[in-house]
Formats: structure tokens, sequence, C-alpha cells
């Protein structure tokens, strides 16, 4: 059953790679959805089946070489039905 997650991270992302890090691990786990940066924070939305996007938020919770997560807030949210993952 495919889920949507909205993810936000905030700690030291800017300047780390953090989106694209996010798009490789997206690409790798087949999730659909986007990432975009705005004023400090990371906000990811995600769609994909839920082993998938356990692994995924895995992924972006550990964070590029660089980066320190201090928080990372999750909501459940309605499928949208993104096609492919996109850096907005």
């Amino acid at each position: 059953m495919i889920r949507h997650l909205q993810m936000i991270l905030t700690g030291k992302v800017e300047n780390t790679g953090f989106r694209l890090f996010v798009l490789w691990g997206a690409r790798e786990m087949q999730i659909s959805g986007e990432v975009k940066q705005v004023n400090g924070t990371i906000l990811i939305s995600a769609e994909g089946e839920e082993i998938n996007l356990e692994g995924f938020t895995a992924w972006c919770k550990k964070g590029p070489a660089g980066s320190q997560i201090e928080t990372l807030y999750i909501q459940e949210d309605r499928v949208v039905g993104y096609t492919g993952f996109k850096i907005l």
C-alpha cells in the first residue's frame, strides 16, 4: 500500500548537498515526491511502499557528510500520486 509522508528536517542542512542526497536516496528506494529547502529547513514530500519509506526516512535522518539533523518531524498525509522524485 502506498503511503505519503511529509518530513521537516532542521539543523545544519544548508550547503551540505542535502537535497541531492535526498534525491539519490529516493531514487535508490523507489520513492516518489519532492524536496525543497526553505529558510534553512528541508521539506520532503515522499510517497512509496511502507518498507521503502522506512528505509528512506532512516536515510534522510542520517543526512550527508557535513550535515547535522537537530529535529525530524514526520506527518502522514493523503497520497498525491507523484511520478518520480524532484528537487524544487
